[in-house]
């Protein structure tokens, strides 16, 4: 074989020497600003609180990103120190069988929905407002959501399914569905009443799937809600990242009890995650789970257990200053606080409609003129997550931030720049024509919205407020979804999930 000679590369294969790092000179500029107070995941709040393994881990993190070298087992089949530390996972989480996730939560969804389907087509009951995750679950598994509807909180501008919600859904199945699907808690640290739910669905025979990614933390404490497992779930995936010491990405997957086969998990999870695992991953979790249980209260509290130093962070002490923030922000006029039984203690929602602002413009404000990063802004509140790195210094000056914005508002006589309309109500789900995985494959083509009626849904149209889907995947195009949705748009409602963010066109199946 003779040699190719330079020029017979082509100019299409000319490399094109580029230093520029854009992404990580702008992830290393973002990490080095030291007057920012982050209020937002991942729970290790910028590595303020951290187990001192995954410390040092951190410090020379490349030293340490391997891969299955003899003696460091292999995660798709586990049999020495992963198959170790997932084991002490279970005893934390209260759970007879634990999996390490690192495709994030997302995955635990996926691996869930596919572990309880036994054949296409069978039925979930899911809420309409649950995380994307859930409806991609739906497609992998071929699976037909039955929809729960859920309640819309005015104050604070969000959408959940109760409890209640989604028994009633199940109770209208007229076959039994492969498994309910519910979140708890949701964004705004509202838990559902999984103990009730769970009763429900055990009594007809059904597996609980809880979607736990914002209450990893509540095994390690009394003051918060009760764990979904210890409330009768049968399986339940938790982004230990977000609210504990993991690092971005890093999850959890809890089975107990026998209605889901632990098999189907794992044969599930071995299809689904990478055959690359990251060990600084997987060791964040295993770090995150002893820095948590160093910090319970049943580590501090129980008799003969050492007393918490006096500069260390403990859940008790967190939980208390964290409600001491609550109390104060509730006084401050114009502001309302999310409280309540069911509430996580350390989910602050502050309602900010009676200040006449929007919940995306004072989260620009405390941003750019306190340096408190919030976690999330809707319409009509912001959302700041507490967690061990939170000192009690920094709830001071979330506290103050959010007193002094409120002092320099206009009050609730402008109101927001756009709220919920009033007079719009919700249309009904629309018909399921065909299963979300046979709109997915099926040919689309885009339509003018005035002809759309009758035609069968190719992607999600999500309004926002309240964030529940108007159109799925799968189902006919009703003229009470475009109606709604026109009165939305004249209204200044944004619309998510849509290729044509003008409304004037919609991707139909052909």
């Amino acid at each position: 074989m003779r040699p190719v000679a330079a020029g017979e590369l082509g100019e299409a294969r000319a490399c094109r020497p580029d230093a520029r790092t854009p992404l990580a000179s702008g992830v290393r500029e973002r990490g080095l600003r030291q007057h920012e107070v982050p209020f937002h995941m991942p729970g290790h709040s910028r590595g303020r609180s951290v187990h001192h393994t995954l410390q040092e881990l951190s410090k020379g993190a490349l030293s340490f990103d391997t891969t299955e070298l003899e003696g460091l087992d292999y995660l798709a089949y586990p049999s020495g120190i992963i198959a170790e530390a997932q084991e002490l996972a279970s005893e934390a989480f209260g759970a007879d069988r634990s999996w390490f996730l690192v495709n994030g939560t997302t995955v635990g969804i996926h691996a869930a929905v596919m572990s309880a389907v036994r054949e296409p087509g069978d039925a979930v009951v899911i809420s309409r407002d649950c995380h994307q995750s859930a409806f991609s679950a739906m497609i992998l598994a071929d699976a037909v959501p039955v929809w729960a509807e859920p309640e819309y909180d005015d104050d604070f501008g969000f959408a959940s399914a109760s409890a209640t919600n989604l028994c009633e859904a199940l109770a209208g199945c007229s076959r039994a569905p492969a498994a309910v699907l519910a979140v708890s808690p949701n964004y705004y640290g509202v838990c559902a009443g999984v103990r009730e739910l769970a009763s429900c669905c055990h009594s007809r025979g059904i597996p609980l799937l809880v979607d736990e990614a914002h209450g990893s933390h509540f095994a390690f404490h009394r003051g918060f809600p009760p764990t979904s497992l210890s409330q009768g779930a049968d399986l339940v995936v938790q982004s230990t990242h977000k609210t504990l010491s993991a690092m971005t990405q890093a999850s959890m997957l809890h089975v107990s009890g026998p209605r889901v086969c632990s098999d189907r998990v794992t044969r599930s999870l071995q299809i689904l995650q990478s055959s690359s695992p990251s060990y600084v991953l997987m060791s964040s979790l295993d770090a995150a789970r002893a820095h948590a249980s160093e910090a319970s209260d049943y580590h501090h509290d129980g008799e003969g257990d050492r007393p918490a130093g006096a500069g260390e962070q403990t859940f008790s002490r967190t939980i208390y200053a964290s409600l001491e923030a609550k109390d104060e922000i509730s006084r401050v006029p114009g502001l309302r606080v999310l409280r309540g039984e069911g509430v996580d203690p350390l989910r602050l929602t502050v309602g900010v409609s009676g200040l006449g602002q929007t919940g995306f413009e004072v989260s620009r404000q405390l941003e750019e003129e306190y340096g408190v990063v919030p976690e999330l802004a809707t319409q009509a509140s912001v959302v700041f997550i507490v967690t061990l790195g939170t000192a009690s210094a920094d709830l001071k000056l979330l506290v103050r931030a959010l007193r002094e914005v409120a002092g320099q508002s206009d009050g609730p006589g402008r109101g927001p720049p756009w709220s919920q309309p009033s007079g719009l109500v919700l249309p009904s789900c629309g018909t399921q024509a065909m299963s979300p995985r046979q709109a997915f494959f099926a040919g689309h083509a885009r339509v003018e919205t005035s002809t759309a009626v009758g035609r069968v849904a190719a992607e999600i149209v999500c309004p926002y407020p309240p964030g529940i889907p108007i159109l799925y995947p799968g189902e006919k195009i009703s003229e009470e979804a475009l109606e709604f949705l026109r009165a939305f748009k004249r209204e200044g409602g944004y619309v998510s999930g849509c290729s044509d963010a003008t409304l004037d066109t919609l991707l139909v199946v052909e």
